[in-house]
């Protein structure tokens, strides 16, 4: 029973570095799945706690903790390593589908839409999980927004329908998508729906999308005329992914040049 026993308990571990990731806590998060010592999972003990092989969870998570870090490069690198080669048998299609999201899932982080497209249509194509189909159809929908084309809004509704059923979790993060897309689709009208998706996510205690929501709403409020509230949350922004470690959103907030931005420069200017 011992292999049984470790397999479970390393488990366990990655349950928890999901959680301290999607929790904000991204170098706890980081270094507990470091710690992890692959060659101690038994696959027959594996196969008996779930259809998503441990090695698999763990590479995606990995992953995305190194994009948010801000390893943009090592990420990409680490994805193309662990993600790409399914096993043979029954469990290669659920390794394929789910490997295919974690792709898709890495490239929204990296605000990178061509790569997300392409990864979440062939979740789409053949996958029959239900959780991870309408996180694929959310994923779809901000990528084509991110790239000012038309999604379909009837799907993706019906799949924050269906995300809202499976769990408030589902919800939150499928929202978070949703309300992304929405200020690609037009900056200076996203604000109720950005503030929709911050509530959800606190609710949950979900926090590893928050600098990148608040620092949309920053630039939706700056879209919309409203400077002052737009500063406000540029300045809460920064301060969350500070706090996070979040250098990959830290990064894109540094870089902005609004008008918000660029009216405070004017006014400290001789």
């Amino acid at each position: 029973m011992r292999p049984f026993s470790r397999t479970a308990s390393i488990r366990a571990e990655w349950a928890l570095a999901h959680s301290l990731f999607w929790h904000g806590r991204l170098e706890k998060s980081a270094a507990l799945l470091a710690s992890i010592r692959l060659d101690a999972i038994n696959p027959a003990a594996d196969a008996v706690f779930n259809h998503v092989p441990l090695s698999l969870l763990i590479a995606a998570q990995m992953s995305w903790n190194l994009a948010v870090l801000g390893e943009k490069a090592l990420a990409i690198g680490h994805a193309e390593q662990t993600l790409n080669s399914s096993p043979p048998g029954q469990a290669a299609g659920m390794f394929r589908y789910f490997s295919d999201h974690a792709q898709s899932l890495l490239h929204c982080f990296l605000d990178a839409p061509e790569a997300t497209l392409a990864w979440s249509r062939r979740v789409q194509a053949d996958c029959i999980d239900s959780a991870l189909y309408r996180s694929a159809t959310l994923l779809e929908y901000w990528a084509l927004s991110r790239r000012g084309q038309k999604p379909d809004e009837a799907r993706a509704q019906a799949a924050l329908t269906e995300l809202r059923r499976l769990g408030p979790a589902h919800e939150a993060r499928g929202f978070s998508l949703y309300a992304q897309a929405l200020y690609w689709q037009s900056p200076a009208h996203a604000v109720t729906q950005l503030d929709a998706a911050l509530v959800l996510n606190a609710r949950c205690g979900l926090h590893a999308w928050m600098p990148r929501l608040l620092h949309l709403k920053s630039r939706s409020l700056d879209a919309a005329g409203q400077l002052g509230e737009a500063s406000r949350f540029l300045a809460l922004a920064h301060e969350t992914g500070q706090q996070q470690g979040a250098r990959l959103f830290l990064d894109d907030i540094t870089g902005i040049e609004s008008r918000t931005h660029a009216s405070q420069t004017l006014e400290i200017s001789p």
